[in-house]
C-alpha cells in the first residue's frame, strides 16, 4: 500500500476516529470497486488485487492500524463497517495534483508559491512518476537545479509584477549552470520573447545551451558584458540562420569578440534574411579590419535602425567608410560611435564624410561621436556641417572640442581646453536616459520638452527679451508677430525652469505664468549692457521629469520646435539698413552685359547682307535696295527667330538650322500649303540657298547642309520669290519680301530674348540671389570651363560642358531634354557680328552662364516647398526658380566646402521680411 500519497480523507465516528489516512485516487476506486463487486473481471488491472478478497480487506485495515493511521477501536459499539468507511471515502472531494494545479508565473503570490512547491518537490515527483504527467516550469527548474548543486532561484520567470513576455535578469552575475536551470524552465513557456541577459557570468556552454532553447522564439536578445566565446557566436549565427528566426534586437556589447567573431555575425546577418532592427556590437575590441563589412551591412539591411559601435578601435580610413555608407542610408535613425577613433586622420576623409553625413543625411535622429580624438579644426568643420540640420534631435559630442548648446548647435570655444573624461551618458534608442542636466545638451536623454513663451501686451513693448536660468540669463529676443502678439516656442529642460523678461529695458516678470520668491541679484546683459537687477518673485514652469521626445511609432518628434533654430536677432532701429534704390548700374550684369543697340544690329545686318546671295535672287537694282530697306526694318525679328530655331539641332557646336527644323518653321508659319508652294519646293530653295555659298565651302563655322544666319535672311527671300513672284501673287520682289515677313510675323514676333530679360531676369531679386551665390557660381564655372581651352586663352564654357553640368545635377527628365539646354545655351549668348570668323558665338563667358543657368532654372522649375504641383512650380517667381536650382548645384557640382556653405540652407535668403522705417 502506497502511504504518504494525495486524496486525504478522514473519518470520523461517534466513538471513534481514523485520522491523517491516506490513498490515492486509483486506490480508492479500485477499493469501491472491490467492495460493490464480489469478483470483478479487472482484478489482474489492479494496483491492489487482494483488496477484493474478504482476507485482504482484513490485511489492508491491519497494515494500516500497524502504521498508526488508524487510532484502536476502544468501544464494540463504536466499530464502523466496511461499507461505512467506503462510502465515506467516495464522498470526500478529489483533490488535483500539485503540477495540474495553474500557478502564475507573475504576481504578488507567484514567489510564495514558487517557495512552496520547493518545500513539497519530491511529493511533486512521485506523483508526476507515478500519474505520468509532464512537470511543471517549476519543477523542472526546482529539479534542474537539484541536479546541478545548486540554490533555486527565480531567475526572471518567477517575479513579482513585470511583463509575462520578458525575462530580465540584468547584473545577477549568474553562471552557466544557472542559465541551465533557466533553460529547463523555458522549455514548456514559448510566449516569452525578450531575453535580457546583460552582465551575468555566461561562458560559451551556457550561451550555447540559452540560445538553442530560445533561438525560435525570440525577438530580442541582449547577452552584453558576458563571454559567450567563439561557441556561443557560431549558436548565435545558427540560430539566425533559422527560418523561424523572429530576433529584432541582437546586443553583443562588451563580450570581447575581436573582429573574427563580430565579422562571423555580420556575414551571417548580411546572407540571411533577418528582421533585425538594433544591433549592438560595442566594446568587442573592433578594428578597420571590419569596416568594409560594417559598410555592406549599413547599405544592405533595410531594417536595421539602431547601430551601436561605441568604445571600439577603429580609427580614420575605417570611419570614412562606416560614414560614406550613412550618407546613403535612408533607414538608420539611432547611432553611437562613441569612444572610437574617427579623428585619427591616417591619410582618411574621415572628417569630411562625417560633414557630407551631417549636413546630407534627413532620416537621423540621434547620433552620439563623442570622445574620437577630432582636431579643433575638424570641430570646426563638424559645426559647420551640423548647422543647417534640422532632423537630428540629439547629438553627443563631449571629449571633443565644442559643446552642444540648448539649441542644439555646436559651439567651438578656441580658449577652452579639451576636457578628459570618464565613460559619457550613453545614448539608448529614443528614450530618455537621465532626468539630470549635462553641460553637453541633449533633448532626446534629457527629455527635454516644448514651451510657448508669450508676453501679453500692455502698450509698447518692443524690445522684449527672455532670461532663463540654464542659460545663466542671457537674452533671447522675442518680436512682435504679424497679429501682434509675443510669442516664441523653445525647448526647456525636466523640472522647474526660471525665467523674467526684459521689456524695453525693464526687467519684470510676467502675470500669466506661475512665480516663486526669488529675492537674488542676477546680472544680465542687455543689448551689450550689463545690467544687475533684484526681483521678489520670479517666474517659474514645471516640466515633467519622464517625457519621451520621440514618438516610436511615427518615428517623429513631439514638438514643433526644430533644433538647431537660431533665436531671432534683434536689430536697433539705428542700426537698420537704409532700404537702397535698385537699378541696373548697380546689378551684376552691368559691367560685362552688353545690350544691342541699333548701331550694333546694323553692323551685324550689313555683315549678314554682304555675305548673302541676295542679290542674285533679287536682280532689279532699285528693287534690290527696296528689299534690304525692308529685311532691316525686321532684321531683329529675323535675328531672334533664327536663333531659336538654330538652337534646335545644331551641327556639332555651330548653330545652324538643319532641313528638318526649316521644315518645323515652315510648318509652323504655314508657308507650306501643297498649292503654290510644296514641300519639294521648300527642299529645293533650302538646297539652293545651302550650295549659293560656294567662297565660305570648308569653313567649319559654316555647315554644307545647315542654314546660317545670313543664309535664313537669304532663304525668306528665295521662298518669297517662288511662293508670290511666280505664283503672281506679287508684283515684284519688294511686295513678295513683304508679303512672306507680313505672314511669318505672328510666328517670329514671338521670339525676343531680350524681353525674358526685362521682365524676368533683370531685376533685384535674381541681382540679389546671383550676387550672393556668386562664389558657387564661379566656383562652378571654373571647374567645368576645361574641355576646349587652350594654354593662355581665357577660359570659357562650351556646349557639352553645359549638357554635363545639368546632367550632374540630375535635371534631364521628360520635362527637361537636351534641347531645352542648347536653347539656354544659345539664348544667353550675345550677338556677335561675324559669326563665320569667330568662335565667339559657342565660348560662353561668365555672364552668360549666369543667363544660362537662368533659363535652365525657369525652365526646370524646381520646388520651393513640397507637394507643389507642376502648374504652381512653373507660377513661381524666377528668383526662386533660380536660388533652388543653385543650392542644387552647391550639392551636386561643387566641392565640400561649397556644399556645406550654400548645399543646405536654413531658409531662402528671401525669408526675411523686409524692415519697416
Amino acid at each position: 500500500m502506497h502511504v504518504g500519497l494525495s486524496n486525504k480523507f478522514s473519518i470520523q465516528g461517534s466513538k471513534r476516529k481514523i485520522a491523517s489516512l491516506q490513498f490515492s485516487d486509483k486506490t480508492v476506486e479500485d477499493y469501491s470497486k472491490a467492495m460493490s463487486v464480489g469478483n470483478p473481471s479487472d482484478l489482474n488491472t489492479s494496483p491492489f488485487p487482494q483488496l477484493y478478497s474478504p482476507a485482504g480487506k482484513r490485511q489492508m485495515f491491519q497494515r494500516v492500524d500497524r502504521f498508526s493511521v488508524l487510532q484502536p477501536i476502544k468501544k464494540e459499539e463504536d466499530k464502523l463497517t466496511d461499507k461505512d468507511i467506503m462510502r465515506q471515502l467516495q464522498e470526500s472531494p478529489e483533490q488535483k495534483l500539485e503540477d495540474q494545479i495553474p500557478k502564475q508565473l507573475v504576481g504578488s503570490q507567484s514567489a510564495r508559491s514558487y517557495f512552496q512547491h520547493y518545500k513539497v518537490l519530491n511529493k511533486v515527483k512521485q506523483q508526476n512518476d507515478y500519474h505520468k504527467i509532464n512537470d511543471s516550469i517549476q519543477t523542472q527548474m526546482l529539479k534542474q537545479a537539484e541536479s546541478l548543486d545548486v540554490l533555486p532561484c527565480k531567475l526572471g520567470l518567477i517575479k513579482l509584477n513585470g511583463n509575462e513576455s520578458q525575462v530580465s535578469i540584468n547584473n545577477h552575475h549568474y553562471g552557466d549552470k544557472y542559465i541551465s536551470v533557466l533553460s529547463e524552465g523555458l522549455r514548456q513557456n514559448q510566449g516569452i520573447k525578450e531575453f535580457l541577459l546583460s552582465n551575468n557570468r555566461i561562458k560559451q556552454d551556457g550561451a550555447v545551451t540559452i540560445l538553442n532553447q530560445i533561438g525560435k522564439q525570440a525577438t530580442v536578445i541582449d547577452l552584453s558584458k558576458n563571454d559567450i566565446g567563439q561557441m556561443g557566436v557560431d549558436c548565435l549565427c545558427q540560430q539566425l540562420q533559422m527560418r523561424e528566426n523572429k530576433m529584432e534586437v541582437i546586443n553583443i556589447e562588451d563580450n570581447k569578440l575581436g573582429d573574427k567573431f563580430v565579422m562571423k555575425i555580420l556575414k551571417c546577418l548580411l546572407n540571411t534574411q533577418n528582421k533585425v532592427k538594433v544591433l549592438n556590437i560595442s566594446k568587442n575590441f573592433l578594428t578597420n579590419e571590419i569596416c568594409d563589412l560594417m559598410k555592406e551591412i549599413i547599405l544592405q539591411l533595410d531594417l536595421l535602425e539602431e547601430l551601436y559601435i561605441h568604445w571600439n578601435q577603429i580609427k580614420g580610413s575605417g570611419g570614412q567608410k562606416i560614414f560614406e555608407a550613412l550618407i546613403e542610408n535612408k533607414n538608420m535613425i539611432v547611432f553611437d560611435g562613441s569612444w572610437n577613433g574617427f579623428g585619427i586622420s591616417e591619410k582618411s576623409n574621415c572628417t569630411q564624410k562625417v560633414c557630407e553625413f551631417l549636413s546630407q543625411n534627413k532620416v537621423m535622429l540621434h547620433c552620439d561621436l563623442s570622445a574620437n580624438q577630432f582636431t579643433l579644426q575638424d570641430c570646426k568643420l563638424i559645426a559647420t556641417s551640423l548647422k543647417p540640420n534640422r532632423t537630428m534631435y540629439g547629438f553627443h559630442f563631449a571629449g571633443n572640442w565644442g559643446v552642444v548648446d540648448p539649441r542644439g548647435f555646436l559651439i567651438i570655444d578656441e580658449n577652452a581646453q579639451q576636457k578628459v573624461l570618464g565613460e559619457t551618458l550613453r545614448i539608448k534608442g529614443l528614450e530618455q536616459v537621465t532626468t539630470l542636466r549635462h553641460e553637453d545638451v541633449c533633448w532626446i536623454c534629457e527629455g527635454w520638452q516644448e514651451q510657448v513663451f508669450d508676453w501679453i501686451p500692455d502698450g509698447e513693448c518692443d524690445p522684449l527679451f527672455l532670461h532663463m536660468n540654464f542659460e545663466e540669463y542671457k537674452q533671447v529676443y522675442i518680436p512682435k508677430r504679424n497679429d501682434g502678439t509675443y510669442k516664441l516656442s523653445l525647448m526647456i529642460p525636466t523640472g522647474q525652469t526660471q525665467f523674467l523678461f526684459t521689456v524695453i529695458d525693464n526687467q519684470t516678470t510676467a502675470v500669466n505664468y506661475d512665480n516663486i520668491k526669488f529675492g537674488h541679484v542676477i546680472k544680465l546683459k542687455v543689448n551689450g549692457i550689463n545690467v544687475s537687477c533684484q526681483l521678489d518673485n520670479i517666474n517659474v514652469v514645471k516640466k515633467l521629469k519622464h517625457f519621451q521626445l520621440m514618438d516610436k511609432k511615427e518615428m517623429k518628434a513631439l514638438t514643433s520646435v526644430l533644433p538647431r533654430t537660431p533665436d531671432p536677432i534683434y536689430i536697433p532701429p539705428k542700426l537698420k539698413k537704409q532700404k537702397r534704390i535698385w537699378s541696373f548700374p548697380i546689378s551684376i550684369w552691368f559691367k560685362d552685359f552688353r545690350f544691342e543697340n541699333e548701331e550694333f544690329l546694323r553692323k551685324c545686318f550689313e555683315k549678314d547682307w554682304s555675305c548673302s546671295k541676295i542679290s542674285k535672287v533679287v536682280k532689279n537694282p532699285d528693287e534690290f535696295n527696296e528689299v534690304k530697306n525692308l529685311l532691316w526694318k525686321d532684321y531683329k525679328m529675323i535675328k531672334e527667330t533664327y536663333k531659336w530655331y538654330s538652337s534646335y539641332n545644331p551641327s556639332g557646336d555651330v548653330w545652324s538650322i538643319s532641313s528638318n527644323v526649316i521644315t518645323d518653321f515652315s510648318s509652323t508659319t504655314e508657308l507650306v500649303d501643297n498649292k503654290t508652294f510644296k514641300l519639294s519646293d521648300l527642299d529645293l530653295k533650302f538646297i539652293a540657298t545651302c550650295a549659293a555659298s560656294i567662297e565660305y565651302k570648308g569653313n567649319y563655322r559654316n555647315p554644307e547642309r545647315a542654314l546660317c544666319r545670313y543664309q535664313f535672311m537669304e532663304f525668306l527671300v528665295r521662298v518669297s520669290d517662288d511662293k508670290y513672284l511666280k505664283q503672281k501673287q506679287a508684283n515684284n520682289m519688294v511686295d513678295s519680301v513683304q508679303m512672306i515677313l507680313d505672314q511669318c510675323r505672328p510666328t517670329m514676333q514671338q521670339y525676343n530674348a531680350q524681353k525674358w530679360r526685362d521682365e524676368r531676369y533683370f531685376n533685384e531679386q535674381c541681382d540679389d540671389c546671383l550676387k550672393y551665390y556668386k562664389t558657387l557660381l564661379n566656383y562652378v564655372y571654373n571647374r567645368y570651363s576645361i574641355k576646349k581651352v587652350k594654354p593662355g586663352q581665357k577660359k570659357f564654357m562650351c556646349l557639352d560642358e553645359l549638357h554635363e553640368i545639368c546632367g550632374q545635377a540630375g535635371l534631364f527628365d521628360e520635362k527637361f531634354v537636351d534641347r531645352d539646354a542648347d536653347l539656354a545655351f544659345n539664348l544667353s549668348m550675345m550677338l556677335q557680328i561675324d559669326e563665320l570668323e569667330s568662335d565667339r558665338i559657342f565660348q560662353m563667358t561668365f555672364v552668360e552662364f549666369m543667363e544660362a543657368i537662368a533659363r535652365i532654372a525657369e525652365k526646370v522649375s524646381l520646388p520651393a516647398a513640397p507637394d507643389m504641383s507642376w502648374e504652381q512650380r512653373q507660377q513661381q517667381p524666377l528668383h526662386i526658380k533660380l536660388e533652388r536650382l543653385l543650392i542644387l548645384l552647391a550639392q551636386t557640382c561643387a566641392s565640400e566646402e561649397y556644399k556645406q556653405q550654400f548645399g543646405n540652407p536654413q531658409k531662402s535668403i528671401f525669408d526675411v521680411q523686409p524692415e519697416d522705417d
